[in-house]
């Protein structure tokens, strides 16, 4: 490869460039292997963090859903009542429209995406897909309890106007 004969002069510099470049070359392909695998560490780890992030606040709205429907139902039927409209077609919509809610929930909460102790086997992607599947779970439930929701907060206001009228 290098012929050292009698000076330095010998030397090809075309040569010497070619072995710097190729040494440069595979330094580079070292540092580039290992910074994809440092930033696919990263990015596993962020959407292992995002996942975590994602099944708390499914907790958040999944915590005492049950109990908060029967307090808004029980809620509702008592201004119905107050206002003279308990037994009235009104009633009765609103109680098939729960039954449906309630049938509606206990088949969303049947196929709630399930926790798992520890999600480090998984691949970035599988972690991406499970991600969109919690975060779509955790809206198709705050629909339902969002709907109920704007309901007590309708009764509130009935509330409001029934004790101005009857101080």
């Amino acid at each position: 490869m290098f012929r050292l004969r009698g000076s330095m002069s010998d030397l090809n510099i075309a040569t010497v460039t070619g072995v710097i470049g190729a040494i440069t070359g595979c330094v580079a392909l070292v540092l580039s292997i290992k910074s994809y695998l440092l930033v696919r560490a990263m990015k596993a780890l962020d959407l292992r963090l995002e996942l975590e992030k994602a099944f708390n606040h499914l907790d958040m709205v999944l915590s005492g859903i049950d109990g908060y429907l029967d307090y808004v139902h029980k809620s509702h039927l008592a201004v119905l009542a107050a206002t003279g409209r308990n037994q009235s077609g009104e009633m009765k919509l609103f109680e098939e429209d729960f039954a449906k809610d309630r049938t509606r929930l206990r088949r969303l909460l049947g196929s709630q995406p399930q926790r798992e102790s520890n999600y480090e086997r998984l691949a970035p992607s599988e972690l991406e897909k499970l991600v969109v599947a919690v975060h779509a779970f955790h809206a198709q439930v705050a629909d339902v309890r969002g709907k109920y929701q704007k309901l007590f907060e309708s009764d509130e206001e009935r509330r409001k106007e029934i004790r101005t009228r009857h101080p």
